[in-house]
């Protein structure tokens, strides 16, 4: 009997699909995000720490970074996730490669949402 763990069999399909659908969302965050700071940033071209803070002052530009960081986490964890499954055929080890891929995921996302949510936006 074929082993249904590993590969394509898995039942994988959303895991792809979901990879698909944030990737997507990530190249049209990064175009946003580099149609706004570097083709047309404020002060006639100058990207200065002043202009960034009052950027982040605003929700809707959190709200954009935010996005940004969620989707690109889960890009990256989902697909660290496939090739786990992919290509580590040891029960033990495939554990413990999720086990440290989740602490960094929850890290990287906690550091991420505290300097996001925790900058002075323009009040420094």
């Amino acid at each position: 009997m074929i082993e249904r763990e590993h590969g394509i069999d898995s039942g994988g399909a959303f895991q792809w699909f979901a990879q698909r659908i944030s990737g997507a969302v990530l190249l049209l965050t990064l175009l946003g995000h580099f149609w706004v700071l570097h083709f047309f940033p404020p002060n006639h071209g100058e990207i200065t720490y002043q202009t960034v803070m009052l950027r982040l002052n605003h929700p809707l530009w959190r709200t954009f970074d935010l996005l940004f960081l969620v989707f690109g986490l889960y890009h990256g964890m989902n697909g660290l996730t496939l090739l786990i499954h992919d290509y580590v055929r040891q029960k033990g080890i495939r554990l413990a490669m999720m086990g440290l891929l989740w602490v960094a995921m929850v890290f990287f996302l906690l550091i991420g949402m505290m300097t996001i949510l925790g900058l002075s936006g323009g009040r420094a």
